[in-house]
């Protein structure tokens, strides 16, 4: 896709710099011209081409739009221009993803503070519960798609809601109910965060319960500084995650005691009828054991 610096969507948004890409779409900071406030769009060109992407970019802009009010990255608008090229408009957001932070954290030797981690993810944990109860599964939690925001450089950019944290990407996003978009046999997500019912690639047979598993290896990877099953290789890791013993919280952490095992037991659980059912019940359960 050629650089679309300084054109203007719909004669409102003007692109200004290319800040992200992937395979299907790019990201753009641009200029809002009836806000003045400078916003993020995520533009997908050459929608004939791409049918299945450009629903799965409308359902992730409609889901996070049925989430205002939470910590899911505001969504301003979205449309598509005169070109048919389809786009999401979205805050803009200056800071830092989890994953950057934690392994600055990690390349030192150190653990975030517990009462930091609760900072942190006690807004995701109120998002994904929110997302749920509309039947909205993300399908792809990781540290990642968890930021930061740098509030001393929002100037410009609009109004913010407080928290200052936003749960992002939700191009994977699986609505209950809705036609399955991944085809059968393919796994979509990141490997390390993956839940072992999603690595048989039967997209109808998923619903939050895979939220609560990814959810609870980025508490793992918080508390202890690593992922569970932690192998370059992707046959292992399958075997592992899919057929092993969960692994062991406190040998890595034996100061937070011998339930933190047992919490690991039921959020990591294979079978996902032994697992938490809702995020909150497993985040409480935490908070429990290590009383923050």
């Amino acid at each position: 896709m050629s650089d679309l610096s300084g054109r203007i969507l719909d004669g409102r948004y003007q692109l200004l710099n290319l800040i992200g890409q992937g395979n299907h779409g790019v990201v753009y900071r641009a200029l809002d011209h009836v806000s003045r406030y400078e916003v993020a769009v995520k533009l997908l060109r050459d929608v004939e081409a791409n049918p299945e992407y450009y629903v799965r970019m409308v359902r992730e802009a409609r889901a996070m739009a049925a989430l205002a009010g939470t910590s899911a990255v505001q969504v301003h608008g979205f449309g598509s221009d005169v070109d048919g090229s389809f786009y999401i408009v979205m805050e803009l957001l200056e800071g830092v993803n989890f994953d950057q932070y934690l392994a600055r954290v990690e390349v030192r030797g150190g653990r975030l503070p517990l009462e930091h981690m609760v900072w942190v993810l006690d807004p995701i944990v109120s998002t994904l519960e929110a997302a749920h109860d509309r039947g909205i599964v993300h399908r792809d939690l990781k540290p990642s798609n968890v930021f930061l925001v740098d509030h001393s450089q929002r100037q410009g950019q609009g109004p913010s809601r407080g928290g200052g944290v936003r749960l992002l990407d939700f191009g994977l996003v699986k609505l209950l109910g809705a036609r399955p978009l991944t085809r059968q046999g393919m796994v979509a997500g990141s490997p390390s965060y993956i839940a072992p019912e999603a690595w048989a690639g039967n997209p109808t047979k998923l619903d939050q319960r895979i939220d609560v598993y990814s959810f609870a290896i980025i508490i793992f990877r918080v508390l202890s500084g690593t992922v569970p099953f932690d192998t370059p290789d992707l046959f292992e890791k399958l075997t592992l995650v899919t057929t092993g013993k969960r692994p062991s919280l406190r040998a890595l952490r034996p100061d937070l005691g011998p339930d933190i095992d047992i919490w690991v037991e039921q959020a990591l659980a294979i079978k996902p009828d032994e697992r938490f059912v809702r995020v909150r019940a497993m985040w409480t359960a935490l908070r429990s054991i290590l009383r923050v």
